[in-house]
């Protein structure tokens, strides 16, 4: 007989009992990018890749001057112009006539300002040939002022009516870099060849994602068609000599503006997405989604792009951030080969060949892009590590 005075056979529950959820499905996109924010180290080279990327986005925003036109045409006196946070500058001058007109400006504002009970707008500071040992040193070749061209250019439009024809129509020149050998903004010309380089091959890449992966895919599951073995043939023939010859030699052909650029880029850099997605379809085309997908009645573009394309996705992103830099050097060595020749073409190689010609006139030029690029480069490869280790992931 049960004993229902009891009272520790009837009493209530303290504990919630725990539930077991059903586990769910992820998909291998998601499963990606879990495995990638779950390392510290990998959000640090986003945040690092980001940050160099939107520095680069809000600089552009300051751009005042245009990147392939002189502050001043027909004035040599905007040339070379030091950054205007440093304007003092050390020039080296053969006996001629700028040497003789900076001094004239010298000596008519110096007359100016006296005569207005003013102090001088301009002055050379140093004049190696009347400073360093007197009437000894008139004589010699070459002379090394000190002075501040900024000023140089006010007095020059004080005394306008003394030295006719050399007006300069603007005193409020402020260039944040100063000014090439051409008088055109360093700042403006540095960020905009930056920018129209990463676009250009940017473009490129895109179009190379779109064919590499369209033909890959296609010749893995129609190995057995005649198209695939031309397909085939084509991208070995490509791939049997360097990438940069190859680009080398269309531009010979098509010249070196942007747009021929990009066509070079665009015929021959795809072979690379190509193989990646060739060799990735051939591993995931007898998969059970694959099967399904056929019989749910999908035709072969949306079995590629629909369903194969996010398989290979990641893979793909691994290889876009390693491309950019590959071809960011590819684009620079065509300048240094003298196959881009015209100062106006926009693009990082003639920037740099630019800034070494001029890195005695302003170090800052070369010190700046120097940094840019290094910072560019290393986020892009911290970037592409992250990426690959999230895709392949080591196991402990």
């Amino acid at each position: 007989m049960l004993n229902f005075q009891n009272p520790s056979l009837f009493k209530f529950k303290t504990k919630k009992p725990k539930s077991i959820d059903l586990a769910l499905p992820k998909t291998s996109t998601k499963m990606f990018w879990t495995r990638f924010f779950m390392k510290k180290s990998n959000i640090f080279a986003l945040v690092f890749f980001m940050a160099i990327l939107l520095t680069l986005l809000v600089a552009l925003c300051f751009i005042k001057y245009s990147p392939t036109k002189s502050l001043q045409n027909g004035s040599i006196f905007v040339n070379n112009l030091p950054s205007y946070y440093s304007q003092i500058v050390k020039r080296n001058f053969e006996r001629g006539a700028e040497l003789d007109f900076i001094r004239q400006v010298a000596e008519l504002e110096k007359n100016r300002a006296f005569s207005n009970g003013e102090t001088p707008v301009f002055k050379i500071l140093f004049d190696s040939a009347f400073d360093s040992g007197g009437s000894q040193t008139i004589s010699t070749d070459i002379v090394t002022l000190y002075y501040n061209p900024y000023d140089l250019i006010k007095a020059i439009n004080l005394n306008i009516s003394s030295i006719p024809n050399a007006e300069i129509n603007s005193q409020n020149f402020k260039p944040i870099l100063g000014t090439n050998n051409d008088g055109i903004d360093i700042y403006s010309r540095l960020l905009s060849s930056i920018a129209v380089t990463l676009g250009i091959i940017l473009l490129a890449i895109f179009f190379n994602i779109f064919v590499g992966f369209s033909l890959g895919a296609l010749v893995a599951l129609k190995k057995e068609k005649w198209y695939s073995r031309i397909i085939e043939s084509f991208a070995n023939m490509i791939n049997a000599i360097p990438e940069l010859l190859w680009i080398f030699l269309l531009c010979a052909f098509m010249g070196t503006n942007w747009y021929a650029i990009l066509i070079a880029f665009s015929l021959i850099s795809w072979s690379s997405f190509y193989e990646i997605s060739k060799n990735e379809t051939l591993a995931l085309r007898r998969k059970e989604f694959v099967y399904s997908a056929m019989a749910v009645g999908l035709n072969q573009g949306q079995i590629i792009y629909f369903q194969l394309f996010r398989k290979i996705f990641p893979s793909l992103l691994i290889l876009v951030t390693e491309r950019l830099a590959i071809n960011i050097l590819i684009v620079s060595s065509l300048a240094f080969l003298d196959f881009i020749t015209e100062s106006n073409n926009l693009n990082i190689g003639t920037i740099f060949k630019e800034a070494l010609s001029s890195i005695k006139t302003n170090f800052l030029y070369i010190l700046v892009l120097t940094i840019l690029v290094v910072s560019f480069s290393v986020s892009l490869k911290l970037f592409s590590n992250a990426l690959a280790h999230a895709y392949n992931p080591v196991l402990k």
